[in-house]
């Protein structure tokens, strides 16, 4: 991002504010304080993290109904983050939209309702997070008595062998999964729900993505 180093974040921020025709006094307050940012220090001598706070705070500063976020949080700390995250749901709480890019993708499991999956330019999936995680995938871990060899499954995928520990990500029929399940030699198995993250590598596997 690009700003005038010689100036206080305060100067620049009133300068964004000139732009709309309201008071943003109050809010740049309210924001700066959220965010712990010292107004009256320079941009030139702000660390990386303190300038992306500017940032963010020039963004939100005229209360968009609008909010398009790339990777906004690198250069803060796990505790601003988390503060950061609490400001963007207050806005969306109030009814402005939020479209939101980052590849951490457990950021976008905390903060979106809807996710979309891009694979070489375009959209390959648009859905819930919860329709994402909960009815379309499970993953699978098993032990066996003995090595799986030879384990196919229709619908299994990132499929990973260890000895007696066999795990995959699924997609399909679950009754398919548990009759075959049924027909193992198990010690025990875990279905659970897969985290976006494994859903995402799902996508990006080499070939087209499955659906």
């Amino acid at each position: 991002m690009f700003y005038y180093d010689n100036m206080r974040a305060i100067d620049l921020l009133r300068y964004s504010a000139s732009f709309y025709k309201k008071d943003c006094t109050k809010r740049i307050a309210e924001l700066a304080d959220a965010l712990s940012l010292d107004l009256n220090k320079k941009i030139e001598d702000m660390s990386l993290g303190n300038k992306k706070k500017v940032g963010i705070v020039q963004g939100l500063l005229h209360s968009p109904k609008l909010i398009i976020l790339d990777e906004p949080t690198s250069g803060l700390d796990p505790l601003m983050q988390r503060t950061f995250f609490d400001l963007i749901q207050r806005e969306n709480e109030r009814g402005a939209s939020v479209l939101f890019s980052s590849h951490i993708l457990g950021e976008v499991q905390r903060i979106c309702d809807r996710v979309a999956i891009i694979k070489e330019g375009r959209v390959v999936d648009l859905r819930s997070i919860d329709d994402l995680r909960r009815n379309s995938y499970k993953k699978v871990s098993l032990t066996s008595q003995a090595p799986l060899m030879g384990f196919e499954l229709p619908g299994a995928a990132q499929l990973s062998q260890d000895g007696t520990q066999t795990s995959f990500l699924f997609s399909g029929d679950v009754n398919a999964l548990l009759g075959k399940l049924a027909s193992l030699p198990l010690v025990d198995a875990n279905v659970s729900e897969p985290d976006l993250e494994e859903i995402f590598l799902h996508y990006y596997e080499d070939g087209e993505a499955k659906k």
